[in-house]
């Protein structure tokens, strides 16, 4: 990450431009005392202003806990994501599936290390049309929180991509990961869409 990318802020928030539009990153100031420590994760008024978006409503938070080698993804549902790893070491890898995209099949990733209890968590936006990943590493598997602008439907319509799809060229920290298996089935970019391959 190239802090050169951060949107100047107020001084206990840092907000990470990535190199695809729509994929930001949130840092809030950690405050450590002698009972522990704070850290406000994010203000929806703060992402949505990063975003430049003007009615992002969030309507649904989960937890969901990674056993280690574990690797949900790619999957790009039609809603924005809010995801916040919060304990153990996670590799995530984010792909620009946006038919229209200037980045279309853009492969950002990002290691966040939270082994140590007492490091300031990172905050993951994830926009429309971004497919993105979750895989645990280490020994202790990974607990983490997302949140969503619209409620779970058995019948939403999703896109999601072959996690090692060799056109994306994602370096998997694991070689064999667990996987579900609808992931284990994804169709590549290029099987979605083959006209960006001709």
């Amino acid at each position: 990450m190239n802090l050169a990318n951060f949107i100047p802020t107020s001084p206990d928030i840092r907000i990470l431009a990535t190199e695809i539009a729509g994929l930001l990153i949130f840092e809030k100031k950690i405050y450590l005392d002698g009972r522990g420590w704070f850290q406000e994760a994010y203000r929806v008024e703060d992402i949505a202003k990063a975003l430049d978006v003007n009615d992002l409503v969030i309507r649904q938070g989960s937890f969901t806990y990674n056993l280690p080698g574990t690797l949900r993804g790619l999957h790009a549902e039609p809603q924005y994501k809010i995801v916040t790893p919060l304990t153990g070491k996670t590799f995530i890898a984010i792909v620009d599936i946006r038919i229209n995209s200037a980045t279309f099949g853009k492969v950002q990733t990002f290691t966040f290390d939270y082994t140590d209890i007492n490091s300031p968590r990172r905050t993951l936006v994830i926009s429309p049309g971004l497919a993105n990943s979750i895989l645990a590493l280490g020994k202790e598997g990974v607990f983490y929180h997302y949140a969503v602008s619209d409620t779970y439907k058995s019948n939403i319509t999703k896109r999601s991509i072959r996690w090692n799809d060799p056109d994306l060229k994602i370096n998997w920290p694991i070689k064999n990961p667990v996987l579900s298996e609808a992931d284990q089935n994804n169709p590549s970019l290029r099987e979605l869409f083959p006209e960006k391959f001709t």
